[in-house]
């Protein structure tokens, strides 16, 4: 094992845009299978070497350039999924709502009633019916 350590010594490694490549291309290859489409097999191919040609590259500054284009993308969009995932999943327990001066998301027990709720972000009161 020694030996591929010292083969990866100045190699880019795994970071967050090669995950990325690469469960995109692993869905391609889900959908390519079901729809029997060998277009859709050969881009996953493509895709694959994408991934593994970023891995063992050894510009390591040019990777770390598109990784971190690519999570200035990624962390909003990961930060809003996170949130409606939660919505989601405490969609029984609690009544989410906006905000009405600085737009957060705010949530509160279903079943109390008319509340009076206070943002812990701008401090605006405001009534809701939970």
């Amino acid at each position: 094992m020694n030996w591929f350590r010292n083969f990866m010594i100045g190699r880019n490694g795994i970071d967050q845009l090669n995950m990325g490549i690469l469960i995109f291309g692993m869905v391609i290859t889900f959908i390519g299978d079901i729809l029997t489409s060998s277009i859709l097999m050969l881009t996953t191919y493509f895709i694959f070497g994408i991934c593994i040609f970023r891995m063992l590259s050894t510009n390591i500054s040019s990777r770390k350039k598109e990784n971190y284009k690519f999570l200035e993308y990624w962390n909003p969009t990961r930060s809003w999924l996170k949130i409606k995932y939660n919505m989601v999943r405490g969609n029984k327990i609690y009544k989410y709502f906006k905000c009405p001066n600085c737009n957060k998301i705010l949530r509160a027990p279903k079943g109390k009633g008319k509340i009076i709720v206070t943002c812990q972000q701008c401090k605006t009161k405001f009534t809701k019916e939970t």
